[in-house]
């Protein structure tokens, strides 16, 4: 690794450090836009228009840390939990949160930029291990941290498609898919970029222990896949089943079993398999573990809307595979990436349920192929055209930079400037969900004063925030967390449809053990249910916008 790192110059590392500046730029100002353009009486509740569903589960989690609950608990279902589950990584991010007395927005978008740096590093060490040519290597970083796929330029006729199968995401992935684009991840959360820069770095030192003979690094690799898989488990099989095919690949090259080498896999294997048996372990130890486990199916869109979703990226892929094949450069080293990309298909369109997380890594893969692909193909046009015209388009770096902004980056910028301008128009679509009223932030804040576990019922909405800003759980927030969540939103709007039916409704509250009932404009706005004329309910918060009554069980 020494000799690695060496091999990069101190001019690369001012190319690196002033990128990642511009990586963290232009994915941090969009958030302190958004909390700048806060209307009045409201609050940004730090979630952008890039898949955010996800993020106020992260809240939960940083916010049980905080509280000193290490052991995180499911907020988002009714269910008794009596096993909670270390996540090592929010478990980390919350105790920064606790010794320095940071909010849980503030830490969870501190921790992200701190990653980018850290990614960028050992990802332009990864591109260091496979390409020695200077320039190669900087524009391969370009690559994974800017390029994307033509989702922007074909999603206007895509909006024009009726779909049928209305249960399928009919969308180019560049587009909502964080774990298949580099930048989406960046601009998304630490543990996706954690997780991105654990496979580089296991892979990276897996590589260099078979080369080099290296059980130190097989070691490292170990404890970083205990860690890796404490949080992300889903990548055990991408990180066992490439190294395991190099590794078979490497016995065919040498025409023996390289006893060394499968020694070295095996001890990352067993180092990292606590980590393993506890996923197991929390999965039949606890119902609500285990059903949350069952629909934790993370689909992808169909076939034609990942292509579109790696764009332009594909055929550079296969630029750089041919030119390898026909220059005979297509070592060991390249294989390895090969291996790589074809395990992943294989996973996406395998029988687990993590389809769309199997994504990430392919872009890193399609970008080294492409940059290498390009400059195979400026070395063969060289040959073949007149010096000028060779200057004006093989060798033009304005030229460049005009092409690659229009074919590469284009859904990324959409990204950013989609929700700047949200932040700045605020359509009232939009602005319901990126800010949320003072009086519900001083509800959270009223729920967590009180004595917990208590079950809140509310909508959709602002039940994804209570977990969060108040530690209480809620009776159903989110499609995945939320055990049975499509017959439970069933009950709920059978509970806030009508005004009626006293007896029926109580009982419903009681045998669902609800505590309280958050009642907002979102909860109003499905039903004329009137809280204020039940007599099993007792208002016990009280302001403009929100009140919140208890259940009066007795």
């Amino acid at each position: 690794m020494r000799e690695l790192i060496n091999s990069v110059s101190k001019k690369e590392w001012v190319f690196v450090g002033i990128i990642t500046a511009v990586i963290i730029i232009l994915t941090t100002v969009p958030y302190i836009f958004g909390y700048l353009m806060a209307p009045s009486n409201t609050v940004y509740n730090g979630i952008h228009a890039l898949s955010p569903g996800d993020i106020p589960v992260y809240y939960s989690n940083i916010n049980q840390v905080i509280e000193g609950d290490f052991l995180v608990k499911n907020l988002f279902t009714a269910e008794d939990q009596s096993i909670g589950t270390f996540n090592v990584w929010w478990f980390l991010v919350g105790l920064v949160a606790k010794i320095f007395g940071l909010s849980v927005i503030l830490v969870f978008q501190l921790s992200r930029i701190f990653m980018i740096p850290v990614f960028i590093f050992i990802s332009y060490l990864f591109v260091a291990y496979f390409i020695q040519s200077v320039p190669q290597r900087k524009i391969s970083l370009i690559f994974i941290l800017f390029s994307s796929g033509a989702g922007f330029w074909m999603a206007g006729l895509i909006d024009t498609v009726t779909f049928a199968d209305t249960t399928t995401y009919w969308w180019p992935i560049d587009l909502w898919l964080t774990e298949a684009i580099t930048f989406n991840a960046l601009y998304q959360t630490s543990h996706f970029i954690a997780s991105i820069t654990l496979t580089l770095l296991i892979f990276l030192l897996m590589l260099l222990a078979f080369e080099k003979n290296r059980f130190n690094y097989a070691v490292i690799s170990g404890f970083l896949a205990l860690f890796y898989f404490n949080f992300h488990p889903y990548y055990l099989p991408v990180i066992f089943g490439v190294l395991g095919l190099y590794l078979f690949v490497l016995f065919l090259q040498a025409s023996k079993i390289l006893w060394r080498q499968m020694g070295y896999l095996v001890t990352v294997f067993l180092i990292s398999f606590p980590s393993i048996i506890y996923h197991f372990w929390l999965i039949q130890a606890s119902p609500v573990i285990g059903q949350r486990a069952v629909q934790n199916v993370t689909n992808i869109s169909p076939l034609p809307f990942v292509l579109i979703g790696y764009g332009f990226l594909l055929p550079g892929f296969f630029l750089g595979l041919y030119w390898l094949i026909k220059r005979k450069s297509l070592n060991i080293k390249f294989i390895f990436l090969l291996i790589w990309l074809g395990l992943n298909v294989v996973l996406i369109y395998s029988p687990f349920p993590f389809h769309s997380r199997y994504t990430q890594g392919i872009q890193i893969i399609f970008s080294i192929f492409t940059v290498v692909g390009l400059f195979y193909a400026k070395d063969y046009l060289k040959s073949k055209l007149k010096a000028n015209t060779y200057e004006l388009c093989c060798n033009n770096l304005f030229l460049f930079l005009v092409i690659f902004i229009i074919w590469f980056t284009p859904s990324n910028f959409y990204s950013v400037s989609r929700d700047l301008y949200y932040f700045y128009s605020q359509p009232p679509g939009a602005k319901i969900r990126l800010y949320l009223s003072s009086d519900i932030f001083k509800a959270f804040d009223w729920l967590s004063q009180q004595t917990s576990p208590k079950t809140v019922l509310a909508a959709e909405l602002p039940a994804k925030f209570i977990p969060g800003f108040s530690g209480q759980s809620v009776y159903l927030a989110h499609a995945h967390e939320t055990l049975f969540f499509y017959s439970k939103i069933e009950y709920l709007q059978w509970l806030l449809r009508d005004n009626f039916n006293n007896e029926a409704e109580l009982n419903f509250l009681v045998e669902q053990k609800i505590d309280y009932i958050f009642y907002s404009d979102f909860e109003k706005a499905l039903g004329s249910f009137d809280p204020a004329t039940k007599d099993y309910l007792t208002i016990v918060f009280d302001s403009p916008q929100v009140q919140i009554y208890q259940v009066v069980k007795e």
